[in-house]
């Protein structure tokens, strides 16, 4: 699952580089220029399992909440966010500001999913021992239940305002599912794992397919689009899910994919960070996406793709060199 961890991490940028900073493909451009907004739409239908598959992730290992653990996680926010900001003062990019410093060291209030993820985190426990106790018939319906909260009345007639899945109540659900599937599978989850990589790829070019043949329809059915791509939508869950299955069943094994996998979250944390994404990230990919075409823009975005996770690789081994030291002193 180290494997899917870093293919995630990648789709994030994907997402982040191509749908956020570029923006939704218009319906002039879906008409004028057909194969760029369709390129535009597969590649985040394929992406935006990104954040659905993270957590799913830690529903199927499960979160062992610890003080440990919990300190390694804020440290590593506190380190990225620091790090970047003195980045930016040592270069003369910014000046600073002791309240700017702290203000930009909020990773609460910086991260939407960081936001998410910590309460999550804090509420591992009460999930895992209710799936684990409460029994099969009981999970199921439980399950059942939340999925028709987060599904129907969260993404179908956004009823209880999650947001897209942006939130807390959303990452519940994917982890609850995943750590349901992980205790007691079901026959719609037990495919080989060619089957369950079959169906993420016929899910996600059929969605691609669909937004695409809903933009040359008429304006009204076009601006439903946008909905396929949120994080709750039923589409979006299910592709997530046979993707990670297929990760799950692969049998294999690397030191250094695991080593790439354990620094993942880097990337993330660097190429999101207030100071990088909005004034430095999101109008070069834009510049690049429309001085370009698809082709080019896609090469440039994967070579941006492999410089981040080796610079976020080769940072982490500092971080990580950090953090042992600081956990001799605090928790040995």
């Amino acid at each position: 699952m180290e494997l899917l961890r870093i293919i995630a991490m990648a789709l994030v940028v994907v997402c982040h580089t191509n749908y956020w900073a570029v923006g939704e493909p218009t319906l002039a451009m879906c008409l004028q220029e057909p194969v760029k907004s369709f390129a535009q739409y597969l590649s985040v239908s394929f992406a935006i399992v990104c954040v659905n598959c993270f957590v799913f992730i830690s529903g199927w290992f499960s979160i062992k909440l610890t003080r440990r653990g919990l300190a390694n996680l804020v440290f590593q926010l506190l380190f990225y966010s620091t790090l970047v900001y003195c980045a930016f003062v040592a270069t003369g990019l910014i000046r600073f500001g002791f309240m700017d410093f702290l203000r930009h060291a909020d990773f609460i209030s910086n991260f939407w999913f960081i936001r998410a993820y910590i309460p999550l985190f804090l509420l591992s426990p009460i999930l895992n021992v209710f799936i684990e106790r409460a029994g099969k018939t009981t999970a199921r319906t439980t399950l059942l239940a939340y999925a028709f909260m987060d599904i129907v009345m969260g993404w179908g007639i956004d009823l209880l305002h999650v947001n897209g899945g942006y939130c807390l109540f959303h990452l519940g659900f994917i982890y609850l599912l995943a750590r349901y599937i992980r205790v007691y599978g079901g026959r719609w989850f037990s495919w080989d794992k060619w089957r369950d990589l079959s169906v993420y790829v016929l899910i996600s070019l059929g969605t691609a397919v669909l937004v695409f043949l809903m933009s040359r329809l008429s304006p009204a059915v076009w601006h439903h689009c946008g909905k396929m791509f949120l994080y709750n939508s039923p589409l979006v869950i299910a592709a997530t899910v046979y993707l990670s299955l297929f990760f799950a069943k692969l049998d294999f094994k690397s030191r250094a994919v695991n080593m790439v996998g354990a620094s993942s979250f880097a990337v993330f944390l660097i190429h999101g960070d207030p100071l990088i994404a909005e004034p430095y990230l999101k109008p070069y990919c834009a510049q690049l996406f429309f001085s370009n075409n698809i082709w080019m823009f896609t090469i440039v975005i994967a070579l941006l793709i492999i410089g981040l996770f080796v610079i976020a690789f080769l940072v982490d081994q500092v971080r990580q060199w950090l953090w042992r030291m600081i956990q001799r002193v605090a928790f040995d």
